[in-house]
């Protein structure tokens, strides 16, 4: 994942609740062509990412592509639309 700069961070538009996950705030920010590459050992939560990003489809007017590595060692999201 890639740290954001205070800038992406000011332009978050979604509710902060106390338990979005840096995941979760860094796929929002996301711009279409965007991508975050996520290791498997970083991974810490239950839920995939491909399932995270199906959640927030529901919620925003976007679209994401998931794919998992070959190798099974991580995860790449990209932002379609």
């Amino acid at each position: 994942m890639r740290k954001l700069t205070p800038e992406e961070l000011s332009d978050f538009s979604g509710e902060w609740d106390g338990r979005a996950s840096p995941f979760y705030i860094a796929i929002i920010n996301l711009q279409k062509g965007e991508g975050v590459g996520i290791s498997k050992e970083e991974w810490n939560m239950y839920r995939t990412p491909s399932r995270i990003c199906r959640y927030i489809e529901k919620k925003f007017p976007v679209k994401y592509t998931c794919i998992k590595h070959r190798d099974k060692s991580g995860w790449k999201v990209i932002r379609v639309k």
